[in-house]
């Protein structure tokens, strides 16, 4: 008779509905993280699947092409070697059938030492390459201008040269002068830009056109 009074007292006394809505959520906050994952998990697998193979990026036709082209945007003071391929479009791809290759352009002289060309990405159906603004004779005239330009540094670099090895340097630094000034004409006069550091003796062949 005690046992059962105490049990009913026990019942009455402890909260059962409590205890049951605290463990309810500990469940809830447990299991979520595992759940969301998961859907997480789904969703990263339903949207990179790649269509047709190949991984659509920038959800645009371009990131779907199937070779990597490129276009020649053209220079005012543009060589004989480079003015061919200027607006063409190039492939970058080793073989292609439909367009010339990178390889092939560089092996007819495109992007030789001191070639100023960049290459511009090409989307086909997307990408509108404009008209070139210049004639072929103002790019034969500006690049004539720029190796005269050229020649004047070069011999320039040449008498540093002997500077740097030579007793008396009074007279060439006399003539150092003297052809430094006639660069800074020759360039105020055709509107070329150079720099110092192009005339040390010490620099490398590729810097002298940068």
């Amino acid at each position: 008779m005690i046992i059962i009074v105490i049990c009913v007292v026990i019942y009455f006394v402890i909260p059962w509905e409590k205890i049951y809505k605290r463990k309810k959520a500990k469940e809830d906050i447990t299991n979520k993280p595992g759940s969301q994952l998961e859907n997480k998990e789904n969703h990263n697998s339903t949207s990179s699947v790649p269509m047709m193979g190949i991984y659509n990026w920038f959800g645009k036709s371009q990131a779907i092409r199937n070779r990597s082209l490129i276009y020649v945007q053209p220079q005012l003071d543009s060589c004989e070697l480079c003015r061919p391929f200027e607006n063409e479009v190039l492939s970058l791809e080793e073989y292609d059938t439909k367009y010339i290759t990178m390889n092939e352009a560089i092996s007819k002289g495109y992007h030789h030492i001191g070639c100023k060309h960049i290459d511009l990405d090409y989307f086909p159906g997307d990408t509108k390459i404009p008209t070139k603004q210049f004639s072929e004779q103002e790019q034969i005239e500006m690049h004539n201008k720029v190796l005269g330009m050229y020649k004047l540094e070069n011999d320039i670099r040449n008498l540093n040269y002997r500077l740097d090895n030579a007793n008396d340097s009074e007279n060439l630094e006399h003539e150092i002068e003297v052809l430094t000034q006639q660069l800074e004409k020759y360039c105020q006069e055709n509107n070329l830009k150079f720099t110092s550091k192009r005339l040390k003796a010490s620099i490398l062949d590729i810097d002298k056109f940068c």
